[in-house]
């Protein structure tokens, strides 16, 4: 229901947002496709702090441009080709690519799949360990391999990637991270009223940064999720377990993940949801385990559109509402309550980043946060959306250092051609 994308645009200090969709066809096979997303963003606290240089009013604008090329022999490439500005806040590689290849791949026919090699960006199941991270102004992209296909009941993607390093300054000098590699095997089976994800992946770090302490890292992750609807229920439910070797310690780490909702009848279709998570964090940094669970490349916005917080050494509570007055407008209203899982471990970031220590603190009450979004069809090629959040933090964060309370406001305008 939500559109693939969003801009935000500052107008009398609200927040909305605008999209159009639709590919050109034109002569010789190709198919071209773009959009424009400007973006106006508010925030009053960064990680909890108001004295952080990068609260206020920040502006983002991205510009992005594919053409989809049918070759001969049924061979398909695809170039893509994007800027993204961002003005009111610190250059981040995440927020600022002044003009890049975003993707640059070709796709060749193999034994009734598809093999597609080069540049590419890459999104598998619910996006909880490998999304693309559209909130953000630079979507994550990777240099690889992927081989996906299927049969009757089973599809499959089979990767071998690594990230992208964007260089914000200059133009087409991004290049693949050789201190970072994904492997991996991700499998869906289709069910009737309920279907199944079966996975394993494989990441490596040349270092990465934990609880406790950096080094060099190799993590493997299985999964399963499941997935459906029979009726006016609905459900998303996941369980990941995560084995490994950390700087000579040994990784055990696990998440469950679940979301539940029904539908009501009513003429705005209302939803009722419930999203209960837990994930492991470090119990004892003695026992030489690392047991933080690493949510590897996710979509960034687990919680909300806010991204304060990550899936790590957590357990919590969300219950939401959706509504759909029309096929052409969709607002949900989400209350997220969040707390530590492990006393001897911290708080994390979405990106799996340590954001606060566990600096002796026994409390475990993290944080409140409210959301609101409004995102508006306007027309087949125009969209409009609102986001704000308010976030509060709780007993941990006023314990350990800044506790400011986190007002946000988003404004997007996108146009798609």
């Amino acid at each position: 229901m939500r559109p693939p994308s969003t801009l935000t645009s500052t107008i009398a200090g609200a927040l909305l947002t605008f999209s159009v969709a639709a590919p050109a066809e034109i002569a010789g096979g190709v198919a071209l496709s773009g959009h424009v997303r400007e973006r106006a963003t508010y925030m009053s606290a960064i990680d909890f702090d108001s004295n952080d240089e990068d609260t206020g009013w920040s502006w983002a604008q991205r510009i992005h441009a594919t053409a989809d090329v049918d070759l001969k022999d049924g061979m398909q490439a695809r170039i893509s080709l994007m800027s993204g500005l961002q003005s009111g806040i610190e250059t981040t590689p995440i927020e600022d690519n002044h003009l890049a290849l975003q993707e640059g791949f070709l796709i060749l026919p193999v034994a009734g799949s598809a093999a597609s090699i080069g540049r590419q960006e890459i999104r598998l199941g619910s996006q909880r360990l490998v999304g693309w991270r559209d909130g953000t102004n630079v979507r994550r992209t990777w240099d690889g391999l992927r081989l996906n296909g299927g049969n009757r009941n089973w599809t499959w993607d089979v990767i071998g990637l690594q990230p992208v390093d964007v260089e914000p300054e200059g133009a087409f000098n991004d290049t693949s991270d050789d201190d970072r590699q994904l492997a991996g095997v991700y499998t869906t089976r289709s069910a009737g009223r309920s279907d199944l994800d079966l996975y394993y992946l494989y990441a490596h770090y040349a270092e990465r940064n934990t609880v406790e302490g950096p080094g060099v890292q190799d993590r493997h992750t299985v999964g399963l999720r499941l997935f459906g609807e029979r009726g006016s229920i609905f459900w998303d439910w996941e369980a990941v377990y995560q084995f490994g070797e950390h700087g000579g310690l040994d990784i055990e780490a696990w998440t469950l993940a679940t979301n539940t909702g029904y539908r009501l009848p009513g003429a705005w279709q209302p939803s009722l949801m419930l999203s209960t998570n837990v994930a492991s964090g470090d119990s004892d940094r003695s026992d030489n385990k690392l047991e933080t669970f690493d949510a590897l490349y996710p979509r960034g916005n687990y919680f909300s559109e806010l991204a304060q917080l990550g899936p790590a050494n957590f357990f919590n509570l969300n219950p939401y509402l959706t509504l759909a007055p029309n096929d052409d407008l969709f607002i949900s209203l989400d209350i997220n309550f969040y707390w530590r899982l492990e006393k001897e471990d911290g708080v994390y970031g979405p990106a799996g980043n340590l954001i606060r220590p566990p600096l002796g603190s026994r409390e475990r009450f993290v944080n409140t946060a409210i959301s609101l979004a409004v995102e508006w069809q306007a027309s087949k090629h125009w969209f409009l959306g609102l986001a704000l959040a308010h976030s509060r933090p709780e007993d941990f964060f006023e314990d350990t250092g800044s506790a400011d309370n986190a007002s946000f406001a988003q404004f997007t305008i996108e146009a798609r051609i």
